[in-house]
């Protein structure tokens, strides 16, 4: 993606944060809005702590409980998504921005030989998964308005 279009998806996320304090009747504050641009300048998935430490390199003064209601707001309002990825603490979330991301699902690969250290995530899309979910949606009379799918492994030798 090049700059310019970095800068307007930037601009447009703003603005969707912006509409939604609005109508929710919460505060307009800039930490909100410089939370929300390091996370859509990420290009992976990131935890609390992550964010949290980039914050604080970048010299920006926000408590973790901030991040931590910033986060809640951003889940709230389509920004980000939420994962648990299988790590060492199943209380570890991991994040990543939505907005303009299509679905997707993730293959979690282990390190060999550890107590289920994370060595990578890969994200895929499969169009075959969107079958199975036309079928699903065809046999039970539902609407599927998400779905997450994780596949859990380790690298062959």
């Amino acid at each position: 993606m090049d700059a310019k279009q970095k800068e307007l998806n930037i601009s447009t996320i703003k603005e969707v944060l912006r509409q939604y304090l609005q109508e929710k009747g919460f505060r307009n504050t800039p930490e909100r809005y410089t939370i929300l641009e390091e996370i859509y300048n990420m290009e992976h998935h990131f935890n609390v702590d992550d964010l949290y430490l980039l914050m604080m390199q970048k010299k920006y003064h926000v408590s973790k409980a901030t991040i931590y209601n910033t986060i809640e707001i951003f889940l709230d309002a389509g920004l980000i998504r939420k994962h648990q990825f299988g790590e060492k603490t199943l209380t570890s979330s991991s994040y990543e921005k939505s907005y303009f991301d299509k679905q997707h699902d993730h293959l979690v690969i282990y390190k060999k030989d550890s107590d289920k250290e994370i060595q990578e995530i890969i994200e895929f899309c499969d169009p075959r998964i969107q079958g199975i979910k036309d079928s699903i949606e065809e046999a039970f009379g539902v609407n599927i308005d998400s779905h997450s799918l994780y596949f859990y492994g380790t690298k062959k030798d």
